[in-house]
């Protein structure tokens, strides 16, 4: 099912589609928009870009330049100026959008950072929806946002 909705701050329209997800994550994914690399040991540098989800188990990057299932990458997230290091396979790609990852090891104290912030995130966003006037702490995106 497909919706043309119109994208009042740049202009033109944004088509979406609704997305279901067909397997049971072991982890629950929150939409969140964070600064986001991934380090590639092929590439001699890292590909930029941000979250459009994030769980304890992954997330999935929006970059142009894509890496192909099953490349192993170290993840970096900027989760409020504090660094979150992560290494990763890449679980899924949707050419010149982004990659879907999966964490695979995380030190201990960059997952309790990544509970915390993910935590802080869900009731936030919480507040926000259950309070029109609150203003949200964390920037929430669409699965398919503006380009122009």
């Amino acid at each position: 099912m497909e919706f043309l909705t119109n994208n009042a701050e740049g202009g033109g329209y944004i088509l979406e589609a609704l997305v279901a997800w067909p397997f049971k994550r072991k982890y629950e994914r929150v939409k969140l928009a964070v600064q986001a690399e991934m380090r590639s040991p092929s590439k001699n540098y890292p590909y930029r870009g941000r979250t459009v989800t994030v769980g304890e188990g992954g997330c999935y990057i929006e970059v142009v330049e894509t890496l192909e299932p099953s490349a192993t990458v170290e993840v970096v997230l900027w989760l409020n100026g504090e660094k979150v290091l992560a290494k990763a396979e890449v679980a899924s790609v949707d050419r010149h959008i982004g990659n879907g990852v999966k964490f695979v090891h995380m030190k201990r104290e960059d997952s309790e950072k990544l509970k915390a912030f993910l935590k802080a995130a869900s009731q936030s966003t919480v507040a926000a929806v259950q309070a029109d006037s609150a203003v949200p702490v964390f920037e929430v995106t669409r699965f398919t946002p503006a380009s122009a």
